[in-house]
């Protein structure tokens, strides 16, 4: 009887074997995987806020709270970065400024990889935000972001270039948490209801100042602002330039008396009129076209502006008027 064994030396050889070639098609693998699959670990998210009072603060990161809470200060910019080796991987994002809107409806367009967002010196409330990835590997991640505003507190979750904050309302970012994760991963919490728009059409106040900011941005001049004494005078001016369309006031004395009436001290002042528009951008771009009017909008000295409007069932119908000073 002829009995078989295996040799067990034999056996040994055939395991090491395989185990060679499969450490070998390992190595093999690794050493061939495109660039954009070794760079795809989540990069961390660094930003920091320029808060109202306060000034810029350190850079957070990877969802903590950039702002302040229980304050009321104003978010009045902002700059975001990633810390990554990625080459193929950026951060853009722009902001809602008062006064301005949506900086890439205006020259200053959207902003990337640590520049500011917002303004600085001129005490403007953010009032929304929105954020994207950019390069080969963005397909790669979601950028989630979430804001607490005036009046209503944290917001829900946005990502991927979606708003977050409000329209419309005048009410200030006060804090921020930005975070991001691989595609498709759970979002960090509710994502109903991260952007609110106020429907009702701004007063033609507003949308006057918002346009002469649009232009005065286009140009990099600084921002010009309200205040309602301001506003109170130029709206007296209106209603004057229906009896007389002049800037002499109605009982002969220069525009400008109205001001020191209403104990509004300035350096300097200018007076735009016009009549018969029944739009703030049909007047605006009648303003516009005209030399000296187009001056006193983007005299770079002015950085207050009140607005006034009137209506008169008879003559032109429509009476504006702008009041700049310097203060």
């Amino acid at each position: 009887m002829t009995v078989r064994l295996d040799h067990p030396k034999s056996k040994m050889s055939r395991v090491a074997k395989w185990c060679f070639y499969f450490l070998f098609a390992l190595v093999l693998s690794i050493a061939i995987m495109p660039n954009n699959i070794l760079a795809a670990s989540t990069p961390n998210v660094s930003y920091r806020t320029h808060v109202q009072n306060l000034g810029w603060q350190d850079f957070v990161s990877n969802g903590a709270m950039s702002g302040t809470s229980g304050l009321s200060l104003r978010l009045e910019g902002i700059e975001v970065k990633l810390d990554t080796p990625a080459t193929e991987l950026g951060i853009t994002y722009q902001t809602h400024i008062q006064n301005i809107g949506w900086e890439a409806d205006t020259g200053r367009g959207w902003k990337s990889n640590g520049e500011m967002s917002g303004t600085s010196g001129q005490s403007l409330r953010l009032e929304g935000i929105q954020i994207k990835l950019t390069g080969a590997n963005a397909e790669q991640f979601d950028v989630y972001y979430q804001v607490h505003i005036q009046n209503y507190g944290w917001m829900d979750w946005a990502k991927n270039g979606e708003s977050s904050g409000s329209q419309g309302f005048s009410y200030r970012l006060e804090g921020i948490h930005i975070i991001v994760q691989p595609k498709g991963s759970a979002a960090p919490g509710k994502t109903d209801t991260p952007f609110i728009i106020q429907t009702t059409k701004p007063s033609f106040e507003a949308q006057v100042i918002a346009l002469v900011n649009k232009e005065r941005a286009s140009r990099n001049l600084g921002m010009v602002t309200s205040e309602p004494t301001l506003t109170r005078a130029a709206q007296i001016r209106a209603e004057e330039i229906i009896q007389l369309f002049s800037h002499t006031r109605p009982n002969q004395s220069s525009c400008f008396t109205v001001l020191t009436e209403l104990g509004i001290n300035y350096n300097r002042a200018g007076e735009n009129i016009a009549a018969g528009y029944s739009s703030p951008e049909a007047v605006m771009n009648g303003w516009m076209n005209s030399e000296g009017h187009r001056a006193n909008i983007l005299n770079p000295g002015f950085n207050k502006l009140g607005v006034g409007y009137a209506q008169a069932g008879s003559g032109y119908g429509h009476y504006w008027t702008q009041m700049f000073i310097s203060n």
